[in-house]
């Protein structure tokens, strides 16, 4: 049976926040990236069976503003630490996916002791070795082999074709703001030690925007950190493989 949810808009410091709830269990914060942002997903059923799941909408995505304040994945961090504040949840697990993942390290480095753990799913954020696909001067659907394991099996965009377009475009003007021809923060490996959550890496399989070598490269920095590869899955896990990402988060999570 689904789990019940809803979608609620929260007042962060005079910013209108969209947040998706449901479920019921111990707190998960999940932290979206590019093309994930819708606010309840299957990846978010699944693990509503487990924890009572939090969806936060970023500032800039589907049509929301896009505040002066917001120009670095730190300040994210900093206003996510105001958003649970605001909702009164305290050491949540915290999920973060791509762009989220960025944002989730970041959140783990001001504040170590929040997360109660923390899973990093094809996070950005730390420079790769060799550049990434540059998204930003490709046309739509010519992304897809760079996301996608199985580029002709990825989730259809909902609704009428040109608001699909259109709608593309204007979540790339957040994402420009963190990562314009940079999705990386070159101070980052020096902050890592910051990290003290129990903190699992996983990394699709199939990943063509951040190989898996990446993902191995990112646990290494991080104090006691493992990495976890899901093999029929480039860089959205979530959404290319949500119950085997959901399996993981929960056994995780489970572990004394």
């Amino acid at each position: 049976m689904p789990a019940a949810h809803e979608k609620r808009t929260i007042d962060v410091r005079g910013y209108q926040v969209l947040v998706g709830i449901g479920g019921n269990g111990p707190p998960l914060l999940y932290l979206h990236g590019f093309g994930d942002h819708d606010s309840w997903l299957e990846l978010h059923e699944r693990l509503a069976r487990s924890f009572t799941v939090y969806v936060p909408r970023h500032p800039g995505f589907a049509g929301t503003p896009l505040p002066d304040w917001f120009q670095t994945a730190e300040d994210l961090a900093f206003h996510y630490v105001d958003l649970l504040s605001e909702i009164g949840v305290e050491h949540p697990i915290v999920v973060g996916s791509s762009l989220g993942g960025w944002i989730a390290t970041e959140l783990a480095i001001i504040r170590p002791a929040l997360p109660r753990r923390l899973i990093l799913v094809g996070a950005l954020g730390l420079q790769p070795k060799n550049p990434p696909p540059d998204i930003f001067i490709m046309e739509p659907d010519e992304d897809l082999p760079f996301l996608f394991a199985a580029p002709r099996d990825a989730p259809a965009a909902s609704g009428d074709a040109a608001e699909a377009f259109v709608g593309r475009w204007e979540n790339l003007i957040p994402v420009a703001r963190l990562m314009w021809q940079r999705p990386y923060d070159a101070k980052l490996p020096h902050r890592l030690h910051h990290v003290t959550a129990p903190t699992l890496v996983i990394w699709g399989g199939k990943d063509r925007f951040l190989p898996p070598s990446h993902g191995e490269m990112l646990a290494a920095k991080i104090a006691g950190a493992r990495h976890k590869q899901i093999d029929g899955a480039g860089h959205l896990v979530a959404l290319e493989q949500p119950s085997r990402l959901a399996e993981a988060v929960i056994a995780f999570a489970a572990e004394a």
